[in-house]
C-alpha cells in the first residue's frame, strides 16, 4: 500500500479562524442563555418548574425520533448510495423520523399518558401535556435536521441565524409568558409557537434550492420503499449512536423528575436555575465541538501531537473559567437573592458541566477505532448512577442531592469514555498534568461548597488554586497569549 501523503499542519490562525467561524452562533447564543438566566432569576422558582421539565424531556424524545440519523447524515452526506443524493438522504431521514415520532407519540398519548406524566415530573394534570410533548419534540426534530443540512452545505449565515433561533426556542421563548401568567399552558403554547415558526421558516429555505428534486420525490409509503438503500446504509450506523443521544439529556431530566416527586416545584426551579447558570462554563467551548470532530477525523494520523496540545489548552481554559466562576458566584446571587439557596450546591453543578465539556477532547478514540458502543455504555452508566444516587440522595438532601447525583453521573460517564477512548487513540499528552488539574478542580469545588457563606476566604483559596493552575499549564498560557497577539495583529492590519 502506498504511503499516504503527509498533510501540512494548518496554521494556528487558520485553525482558530475556522473554529471562530462556527462559534459566532454560540457566542451570540450565550446572550440568549444569559437572558434566560435573568428571567429564571426574576420569576418564582415554582413558576417555570414544569415548563423547564417539559423542555428537558423534549430533547430526549427528539433524539428518540431521530434514531441517530442526524449523525449518519453527517457521516454519509458526501457518500450517498447509488441512485441517491445528499438532499435525497436528508428527506429520507426526515420521513422515517416523522413516522417514528407519529407512531410512538400516538401510542404514548393514548395508552401511557398518566404513567409518563408521573415519570417525567409534569405535575398535576400532566397527562394532558404528553401529546404536546411529542409534538414539540417533532418540531424540534425538524429544526435539528435543517440545522444539520445547513452545516453540511456550509451555509454559515443561515446556519448561524437558525442556530440562534433554535437556541432561543429551547432556552428563552417558552419562559416569556411567565411575566404575565403562571399558567403552564401559556408556557407550552410559547414553546410550540417558537419551534413551529423556525421549522416552517427554515424548512422552505432549506428545500428552496432543490425544488425540482423535491417535486420528483415519491410520497408516503412509496417514498419509504424507495429509500430502502439509504436506510440500509444509514440505520445500522445511526442506531449504534442513538442510545447515547437519547440518554444524554436524561442527566438533567431525571433530577427534575425526582425533585418533582419529592421536594416539589420550588426545588425543581432552583435546580433548573443553577443548571442554566452552570452552563456558562460551556462558553469557552463555543463552536469548538462543531469544528473539532471533523478536524480530528481528518488529521488524527498526521497531527496527533497538535491534537494533544489543543486538548491541554481546552483543559486550561475550562479549569480556569470554572475557578473564576466559583470566585465570583456571590455577585450573581446578590443580583438574584431569591436564588441564593443555590450557592451551597452551585460549584458541584458546575463541576458536572466541566466533565461534559472536557470529554470532547478525550473520547474520539472510540469513533476512530469504530467502537461507538463504548460511548453508549458510558452514557448508560452515567444515567444508571444518576438514577441510583437521585433515589438515595434527593429524599435526604433535596436539590443538593440532585446536584451531587448529576455531577457523579457525568464523572462516571467521563471516566469510562475517556479510558476507552485513550486506549484506542491518545489525545492526553501528559496524564500527570491532566490528573493534577482534575484534583485541583475537585479542591475548588470543595472550597466553594464549604465556604459558600464566606466570600473572602473562598476568593483567596480559589485564587490560590488558579495560580497553581497557571503554573501547571504555563506552556498553554504562553501559547494562548501568542495566539491572542497574532489575532490582534491580523485585526489591526486589516483595519489599515
Amino acid at each position: 500500500m502506498a504511503d499516504t501523503p503527509q498533510q501540512k499542519p494548518a496554521k494556528p490562525e487558520s485553525f482558530v479562524g475556522n473554529v471562530m467561524k462556527y462559534s459566532v452562533a454560540t457566542y451570540l447564543g450565550f446572550l440568549i442563555s444569559g437572558a434566560a438566566l435573568i428571567i429564571k432569576g426574576i420569576l418564582p422558582a415554582d413558576a417555570y418548574a414544569v415548563p423547564a421539565t417539559f423542555m428537558a424531556y423534549t430533547m430526549s424524545l427528539m433524539n428518540l425520533g431521530m434514531l441517530g440519523l442526524d449523525q449518519a447524515l453527517l457521516r454519509f452526506y458526501r457518500e450517498p448510495p447509488r441512485g441517491a443524493t445528499g438532499r435525497g438522504m436528508f428527506l429520507a431521514c426526515v420521513r422515517l423520523s416523522l413516522l417514528v415520532m407519529l407512531v410512538v407519540g400516538a401510542a404514548a398519548s393514548l395508552f401511557f399518558a398518566p404513567t409518563l406524566a408521573v415519570a417525567f415530573g409534569l405535575g398535576q394534570g400532566g397527562a394532558a401535556l404528553v401529546p404536546f410533548l411529542f409534538l414539540n419534540a417533532a418540531l424540534y426534530m425538524l429544526v435539528r435536521y435543517v440545522n444539520v443540512l445547513l452545516r453540511l452545505e456550509n451555509d454559515v449565515r443561515a446556519y448561524t441565524v437558525q442556530t440562534l433561533w433554535m437556541n432561543a426556542c429551547l432556552n428563552l421563548i417558552y419562559l416569556l409568558p411567565g411575566f404575565f401568567t403562571s399558567n403552564v399552558w401559556a408556557f407550552i403554547a410559547a414553546a410550540l409557537a417558537g419551534f413551529g415558526g423556525v421549522a416552517v421558516a427554515f424548512w422552505f429555505r432549506a428545500l428552496g434550492a432543490s425544488r425540482d428534486e423535491v417535486s420528483a420525490t415519491p410520497r408516503g409509503l412509496r417514498a419509504l420503499k424507495a429509500d430502502r438503500g439509504v436506510y440500509r446504509l444509514m440505520l445500522p450506523y445511526g442506531l449504534l449512536l442513538a442510545p447515547a443521544a437519547i440518554l444524554t439529556p436524561l442527566y438533567r431530566s431525571v433530577c427534575l423528575s425526582f425533585l418533582a416527586a419529592g421536594p416539589g416545584a420550588t426545588s425543581q426551579g432552583l435546580f433548573e436555575f443553577a443548571y442554566t447558570l452552570a452552563q456558562l462554563v460551556t462558553t469557552v467551548q463555543a463552536g469548538f465541538s462543531t469544528y473539532w470532530g471533523p478536524y480530528v477525523y481528518a488529521h488524527y494520523r498526521t497531527e496527533q501531537e497538535r491534537i494533544g496540545r489543543i486538548h491541554d489548552v481546552l483543559n486550561f481554559l475550562v479549569f480556569g473559567f470554572f475557578c473564576v466562576l466559583i470566585m465570583f458566584e456571590d455577585v450573581i446571587f446578590l443580583i438574584f437573592p431569591d436564588k441564593a439557596a443555590c450557592m451551597r450546591f452551585f460549584p458541584v453543578m458546575m463541576l458536572s458541566a466541566v466533565f461534559a465539556i472536557l470529554i470532547e477532547g478525550t473520547v474520539y478514540g472510540n469513533a476512530i477505532a469504530r467502537r461507538p458502543h463504548h460511548d453508549t455504555i458510558g452514557v448508560a452508566l452515567g444515567v444508571a448512577v444518576n438514577v441510583a444516587l437521585c433515589a438515595w440522595l434527593v429524599p435526604l438532601y433535596s436539590v443538593t442531592g440532585a446536584a451531587a447525583a448529576v455531577a457523579a453521573s457525568n464523572a462516571a460517564m467521563f471516566l469510562y469514555r475517556t479510558v476507552t477512548g485513550q486506549y484506542y487513540y491518545r489525545t492526553i499528552p501528559n496524564y500527570g498534568r491532566t490528573i493534577s488539574g482534575f484534583l485541583l478542580a475537585l479542591a475548588a469545588t470543595c472550597v466553594g461548597v464549604v465556604f459558600y457563606q464566606h466570600f473572602v476566604v473562598k476568593f483567596v483559596l480559589v485564587g490560590a488554586i488558579v495560580f497553581v493552575y497557571c503554573t501547571l499549564y504555563r506552556p498553554q498560557l504562553q501559547k494562548l497569549w501568542q495566539m491572542a497577539l497574532a489575532l490582534l495583529r491580523r485585526f489591526l492590519a486589516a483595519r489599515r
